[in-house]
């Protein structure tokens, strides 16, 4: 049965998009169909963080103080559940630093830690984040959890096809210089919820592959890099796959078939 909720019109829709490391597209279906993005918003929000750094704006070592209560959109503030804490942030008021961050909000999916970040970046810095990846369909107009203003209508947007032009902005190196790339790629290879990842660990062991994914009721997507071991420098591909108003059980079992069915491995 469709699966309806805030994020969901209950209208089963799959997307994808399939291409080489440097974007060149391989195959595509409904991939510029916006979707909730849910939590593959987190890598532009690594995007515009990282050009802080290189800037001189931020700096890994700097420290932030952990919270679950954060400003809403609408003004005034908002907390997450305690069942929906993320275990692995300091106590409230401890110090964390901004790699540490950065970490937990890519490989565990930290909503704690994105809120801190977006906070310290801005809300504009996010957009100009996703604009320069050329991710021009997607958005980012509130903090995850602030569910007051997504009853207003500010939300989170993506495409299959800007998901793999973020990617590619990172893994490319074009979003860092060579350190904190490959900080941002090992963040995306110790990916806790990977679901593309999944069917390669079980088609070829010989690969790298790296991934963010994202689900709520009714939305489940997972975008990755996948490299084989013996590929040349810059050979490799990328895929983005997204599902609305599937049960998390058939989402994540098309995603999957559609993963071996597309990669080229």
């Amino acid at each position: 049965m469709p699966v309806s909720s805030d994020y969901s019109d209950g209208t089963p829709l799959i997307a994808y998009c399939l291409t080489t490391l440097d974007g060149e597209v391989l195959a595509q279906r409904n991939a510029d169909t916006h979707f909730y993005s849910a939590s593959t918003i987190k890598l532009a929000v690594l995007v515009a963080a990282l050009h802080a750094v290189e800037r001189g704006a931020l700096r890994l070592d700097q420290p932030f103080a952990s919270t679950h209560t954060f400003n809403s959109r609408l003004g005034g503030t908002f907390s997450f559940d305690p069942d929906e804490y993320d275990d692995g942030m300091a106590p409230e008021g401890a110090s964390m630093s901004l790699q540490e961050l950065l970490g937990r909000m890519i490989s565990v999916s930290s909503n704690e830690a994105t809120n801190l970040l977006v906070e310290a970046l801005g809300f504009p810095a996010v957009m100009e984040a996703l604009r320069r990846c050329g991710a021009n369909d997607s958005t980012m107009e509130r903090l995850i959890g602030d569910l007051a203003a997504l009853q207003r209508g500010f939300s989170h947007q993506i495409t299959a096809a800007d998901l793999c032009k973020i990617m590619s902005f990172i893994v490319s190196g074009r979003a860092a210089g060579p350190q904190n790339t490959a900080l941002a790629v090992n963040w995306l290879r110790e990916q806790r919820y990977p679901v593309i990842g999944e069917e390669l660990k079980e088609m070829n062991s010989a690969l790298d592959w790296g991934s963010k994914s994202g689900w709520v009721t009714g939305i489940q997507h997972d975008v990755a890099f996948v490299i084989p071991r013996e590929a040349a420098p810059g050979e490799g591909y990328l895929l983005a796959i997204c599902t609305r108003a599937l049960a998390d059980p058939e989402a994540a079992e098309t995603i999957r078939a559609l993963s071996r069915a597309l990669l080229p491995l």
